[in-house]
């Protein structure tokens, strides 16, 4: 079977890892994941697991999905995880979005395959068109520069103590040339109907918003947003490099962050939410926090799942 120029991409985007590197590969049955499971192979990466992760969303078809995927490990002659959680009620429990609770839920479920197998790494199967999703979609919710830079090619996520090292090799690759990529080689996937409704926040972002932006503007606006997503993600690391040595600390001194720039408060205070919990805060969040450096603003303000922020004895915590 000849070579494939996606291989290209896959290489380019695992660059620095030798083919014996041990990934989790995290596989959904749906194109994309496939697509991905088989260009690692073909790319001459083998030590591969692979984990699926059951929402429980969609009844027996969430069922088959995971069949489908453990029969195509099997087939491959890859190791194979699955798990699962009732996704839905931990959402209502927590009070939290439904795509909140399921990422959060996958997440725990790869970082345990990850300590199972003693590797950090996870491979996903986000694509260039998920990535102009994102950064539209970050744009809409206000959460600023860390938001409109979208993914990264490598990325960490710390889960219950354990940090993953996330690769998503196929930012640069469509769902178009992932589709196609899957017809030339004769290969099945799943299909997901929830993806064609238009119900959840980011369905209605690509199924409506992203079609109408492409017939009046012409799909070049998407390597347009990719190419902003490029700039900001430099712009980012260097505002990180400032913020964070701050944001470490488990409290904050109100009069030191009162004083800093309002950009730079702002990536303080957002770096501080996300390294105590606060999953993907956005600019709503941001702000509350910063009305608590006003000696006659609140003195405590909500914070999703659940928690809270205040200003005690001139410290801002999170409990």
């Amino acid at each position: 079977m000849s070579s494939h120029p996606l291989i290209l991409k896959i290489q380019e985007g695992l660059n620095g890892f030798p083919p014996r590197k041990k990934f989790i590969v995290a596989v959904s049955g749906g194109a994309d994941s496939v697509a991905l499971l088989h260009l690692l192979l073909e790319s001459g990466y083998r030590n591969l697991v692979v984990a699926h992760f059951n929402h429980r969303l969609r009844g027996r078809f969430s069922n088959a999905d995971a069949f489908f995927v453990e029969k195509l490990a099997a087939k491959l002659n890859l190791a194979f995880e699955s798990g699962s959680s009732q996704v839905q009620v931990r959402a209502k429990k927590e009070k939290r979005s439904l795509e909140t609770a399921a990422r959060e839920a996958r997440y725990e479920f790869l970082a345990s395959v990850a300590k199972k197998y003693r590797t950090r790494s996870i491979v996903l199967a986000h694509h260039a068109d998920d990535q102009v999703e994102t950064c539209l979609f970050n744009f809409l919710r206000g959460s600023g520069i860390a938001g409109l830079c979208g993914m990264r090619l490598r990325s960490q996520r710390t889960v219950e103590g354990l940090t993953l090292q996330l690769c998503r090799p196929l930012l640069a690759v469509t769902k178009m040339q992932l589709l196609a990529y899957l017809r030339e080689r004769g290969l099945r996937h799943r299909e997901d109907a929830s993806n064609s409704v238009a119900e959840a926040s980011r369905n209605k972002l690509r199924l409506k918003v992203i079609p109408l932006i492409q017939e009046h503007f012409g799909s070049s606006f998407k390597s347009s947003i990719a190419r902003n997503a490029k700039v900001l993600a430099d712009e980012e690391d260097l505002l990180s490099s400032i913020s964070l040595p701050i944001a470490a600390s488990k409290k904050l001194s109100v009069k030191p962050l009162r004083d800093l720039h309002s950009a730079l408060r702002r990536r303080v205070i957002h770096s501080w939410l996300k390294g105590h919990g606060i999953d993907e805060p956005g600019y709503a969040e941001v702000e509350l926090v910063d009305s608590l450096l006003l000696t006659s603003g609140p003195a405590k303000v909500n914070l999703p799942g659940n928690r809270h922020a205040r200003r005690r004895a001139g410290v801002l915590f999170i409990e």
